[in-house]
Parts: structure tokens; C-alpha cells; sequence
């Protein structure tokens, strides 16, 4: 497999443990020194921090998907960049549902156990509140 056909199973890994609210497997696609942004307003640095983040944001959430649409990779040896613009429905409770369409900036490093985020950002596009 090619590192750029690895880099988009990542991507896809990644929301997968989204759509199933498994922490586990969301945690395996991480360095350990990780960094994580969202919306420019709050920034993570290590994987135990964004574990603890998407481990609460999830017991919060009744549901959320993620569904990953176009992406562009740029592999340069051991490291990678890409952007992939995703749509996301998510609710927090029967009153407070919304519809986001994002884009994630990502940085990846290849590790022993193969591709894995070195840094997200993730910025919204749109968001459209729905009634549950």
C-alpha cells in the first residue's frame, strides 16, 4: 500500500472512531506528542489531552458522525501534510442538534506502527442549527 492510500485509511480510521464513539480506536491514529486545534480557540499538545477531550465531548454527546469527503496529501519522506473537508451532524441533546461542514489541516508522521497525526486543526465552515 502507498502513503497516501495509508494516510486516507487514517483519516478514515479517525472518523470512524467518531461515528462510533470508540476511544480506543480513535486513539490509535496519535503520536504521543501530538497537537490539536479547534477553531483556533482551543489548542491540545499531547495525546493523553486529546484523549481526556474527545473522551468528555463524547459522554456529552448523544450523537455524532463524521462524514470525511475530498482530501489532498502531500507526502515528503516520513512526513505528510493534507487537508480534507468533512460534514459532521451532531447533537448534544434533543433541543441542540447542528449540522457543521469543517476543514481539517493535518500534519503526519510515519511511525513504527505506520502514518499518524502529529497535529490537527480544524476550523468550521458552516454550521446550521436543527431541531431534533
Amino acid at each position: 500500500m502507498n502513503d497516501k492510500q495509508e494516510i486516507t485509511d487514517l483519516v478514515a480510521l479517525y472518523a470512524d472512531g467518531v461515528n462510533r464513539n470508540d476511544l480506543d480506536a480513535w486513539a490509535e491514529v496519535w503520536t504521543q506528542d501530538c497537537e490539536y486545534f479547534l477553531g483556533g480557540q482551543l489548542q491540545l499538545k499531547g495525546r493523553d489531552a486529546v484523549l481526556n477531550l474527545f473522551s468528555k465531548s463524547m459522554a456529552n454527546a448523544d450523537f455524532m458522525y463524521q462524514l470525511v469527503h475530498s482530501g489532498v496529501i502531500d507526502v515528503d519522506g516520513k512526513t505528510a501534510t493534507g487537508r480534507w473537508y468533512v460534514s459532521e451532524y451532531r447533537g448534544m441533546s434533543a433541543d441542540k442538534q447542528d449540522f457543521v461542514i469543517g476543514l481539517y489541516q493535518d500534519r503526519y508522521a510515519h511511525t513504527d506502527a505506520g502514518w499518524k497525526f502529529s497535529e490537527r486543526r480544524f476550523n468550521q465552515i458552516h454550521i446550521e442549527p436543527r431541531r431534533g
